[in-house]
């Protein structure tokens, strides 16, 4: 699933299980949110709400729409 960035608006986040955060797909862009320590993979909402506070207190600009794409 993947998720719309912060950073550049587009629909590129997706888990990366190996580094363990949230990363954006685009090369242009490769925005980096991270969720702290997860030991496994993280549900949808836990996603949606880690990108929603990283544009808030970070960017200080709310998004609209965390609707994952399928």
């Amino acid at each position: 699933m993947r998720y719309r960035c912060p950073s550049c608006g587009r629909y590129g986040m997706q888990w990366d299980a190996r580094a363990k955060l949230l990363l954006c797909y685009y090369n242009t862009c490769n925005y980096v949110v991270r969720m702290g320590k997860q030991k496994n993979v993280p549900s949808p909402q836990e996603i949606s709400t880690a990108i929603s506070k990283d544009a808030e207190e970070i960017q200080h600009r709310p998004l609209d729409n965390i609707i994952p794409a399928v």
